[in-house]
């Protein structure tokens, strides 16, 4: 993985902090920081490590997460179907392995490539100044296993910005949050509820997706029209079509009540039925939701018991701490109870539904989509497409599975075949061994106007940076460090344009910027730019590079590359204020213009679509 340059005392420092490392030894690894490239050469970036090393950390992430899966499965003490057949374990969050902080899967990574840098350096004791106690317990397992000193030495982050909501859920009791979540449900439903307009037919076409993402239309004319579907909808118009939505984070009472009056104005269509799936309530969901949730709880009683399936057998690392949190979560708490209200709403709503001849919806490994899937099977529905509908990642590992997931023996619930939407994801996906049997192409609804929307390159001076942050913290943290660092030592070289996260409030950013509409699609703001600056996370480096507009992209030490054009030369990966200064100055020389039609199928007829959903 890595050889330092000297390691002679065969000591390794680890520094799991964000600020400024000032210890002095002959060999220290940073744990959430990129290292100055012209730095000491004593001192590594885990972090970049990760990146020079992606496909061998995958694989062994991939295959933790089907071990993991297999010993909870087949072990009595743990195993719990929820129904004949489906294992709870396919609603955790573990499984479902987000890339968000909370689901570790970057510590995962980090973790395993310690492992191998250990042994290949052949060091003998390990220091660790780290304030995560967790991350630590594993720390000092692997120094067990490899039989080297261990010191652990306690630190201060430099950030400690938590909310109010996020304190309160820590310290408060699981069953006390699967209450809360168990009333905060209930006031969902009831506020969604509505009478059935119409009756839904039989062999039609079902869709699932969110109740989000809708089109600029919708607060105008109140017809549907989604992000999502674009031109699909209205090809569809003559279709029998039932379109079942999930809330994402609509839950204040105005916001419901605002929900339910957009839904009654969508089921005016005479042939498409809208229903919001949080609205599915009855006694007998309730009833059968809390018994779940109470059979749940005390299956994961004594908790430890899990420990042994986190024991990875090729290293003999024990991972449970790492994952504990988050894993009695998915058992207990908040996560525990809303999944089986998910499960047993969806079982409510496709048990009583007629023989749908399709189902479509958006694959994103989420716990409703295994319920949703398992329950499809079940009532015996017809073919199950899953969508994916925006870019397929390197690092985004909800559609990607160990090799052994496809074996003919396999039980884990997934789709009869995902539909890519060109060459762009085609490719990923093959590349993470999908079968491909199982994968078909489609038109990409969420990439249309690609063909037609081209930026202006401005020439003026100072240069305009637009800024799209993301809606992870820690990202925007690292973007928006360096972009301060930078504007610092050249005050009037750049003009900024700040596009937030529709999901974030930024304050107490250090430079002058113009703040414009987090809402509003960010190609509206490409003819104002010189240069787009974003996280490495984000796919609007898509739109971008595909208007012309030179790209630069920030990576964040404490997640991965998500760029869905990681390794593309046509856009500016940056680490360092060094780096991005760099990049700045070079940015025509990255103004290429891509071809949408190589990454996408763009047929504005959309005979793909049509193929597959036989209209």
């Amino acid at each position: 993985m890595y050889k330092f340059v000297k390691s002679s005392s065969g000591v390794l420092t680890i520094w799991d902090s964000d600020s400024d490392c000032a210890i002095q030894s002959e060999s220290i690894l940073l744990w959430r920081q990129f290292a100055d490239q012209h730095g000491e050469q004593s001192t590594a970036s885990i972090c970049q490590i990760i990146e020079d090393n992606c496909s061998v950390l995958r694989e062994k992430i991939l295959q933790l997460i089907f071990d993991v899966g297999s010993s909870v499965r087949t072990n009595p003490k743990t195993r719990h179907n929820i129904r004949v057949g489906f294992d709870y374990f396919w609603m955790t969050q573990f499984h479902s392995r987000p890339y968000t902080q909370s689901a570790q899967l970057n510590n995962l990574a980090k973790l395993f490539a310690l492992f191998d840098i250990l042994q290949e350096n052949k060091i003998k004791k390990l220091i660790v100044y780290s304030s995560d106690k967790s991350l630590s317990k594993v720390f000092a397992n692997i120094a067990k296993v490899l039989q080297i000193e261990f010191r652990i030495v306690r630190t201060k982050n430099s950030y400690q910005n938590v909310s109010v909501a996020v304190r309160i859920k820590k310290f408060t009791p699981r069953p006390f949050l699967a209450i809360a979540a168990l009333l905060m449900q209930f006031k969902t439903s009831i506020a969604l509820k509505q009478k059935p307009t119409r009756v839904i037919k039989p062999n039609s076409i079902s869709f699932f997706d969110y109740w989000y993402r809708f089109a600029d239309s919708v607060n105008t004319d109140r017809k549907f029209a989604s992000q999502y579907w674009s031109r699909l909808v209205e090809d569809l118009d003559q279709t029998e079509i039932n379109w079942w939505h999930n809330l994402v984070d609509q839950n204040t009472l105005n916001e419901l009540n605002t929900a339910k009056s957009l839904l009654t104005d969508f089921n005016h269509h005479p042939r498409h039925i809208h229903e919001i799936v949080d609205a599915q309530i009855s006694f007998r969901v309730l009833l059968r939701s809390i018994i779940d949730h109470g059979r749940l709880y005390i299956k994961s009683v004594p908790g430890k018991k899990f420990a042994s399936s986190f024991v990875d057998p090729n290293t003999g690392i024990n991972f449970w701490p790492l994952f504990k949190n988050e894993w009695l979560n998915s058992y207990r708490g908040y996560e525990a109870l809303v999944n089986c209200l998910r499960f047993n709403r969806l079982e409510s709503l496709i048990s009583t539904i007629p023989h749908q001849k399709l189902g479509v919806y958006l694959i994103e490994n989420q716990p409703w989509e295994m319920a949703m899937i398992y329950l499809w099977r079940t009532f015996k529905h017809d073919k199950l497409i899953g969508v994916a509908h925006s870019t397929v990642r390197f690092w985004d590992l909800r559609l990607m599975s160990d090799m052994r997931q496809f074996d003919s023996n396999s039980v884990m619930p997934r789709p009869d075949c995902i539909a890519v939407n060109g060459n762009l994801a085609k490719s990923s996906l093959l590349k993470s061994g999908y079968p491909a049997s199982e994968i078909i192409e489609v038109e990409a609804l969420m990439y249309l106007h690609l063909s037609a929307k081209k930026a202006k390159q401005k020439s003026n001076s100072p240069k305009t940076i637009l800024v799209a942050t993301d809606y992870l913290d820690s990202a925007t943290r690292a973007q928006l460090r360096l972009l301060e660092e930078v504007v610092a030592l050249h005050p009037s070289k750049f003009q900024i344009l700040l596009k937030p996260h529709w999901s974030q409030s930024l304050e107490n950013f250090k430079f002058e910027s113009e703040v414009v509409s987090g809402k509003k699609d960010l190609s509206h703001f490409f003819d104002q730019a010189d240069v787009l600056y974003c996280s490495a996370i984000t796919s609007a480096v898509i739109d971008g590079v595909c208007s012309g507009l030179p790209v630069i992209q920030c990576l964040d030490p404490m997640s991965f590359n998500l760029s869905p054009l990681r390794e593309n030369a046509v856009v500016q990966t940056v680490r360092t204020s060094a780096e991005l200064v760099k990049a700045l100055d070079a940015i025509e020389k990255f103004a290429t213009e891509v071809d949408p039609n190589e990454l996408f199928n763009l047929d504005s007829n959309l005979p793909k679509w049509k193929s597959v959903l036989g209209t």
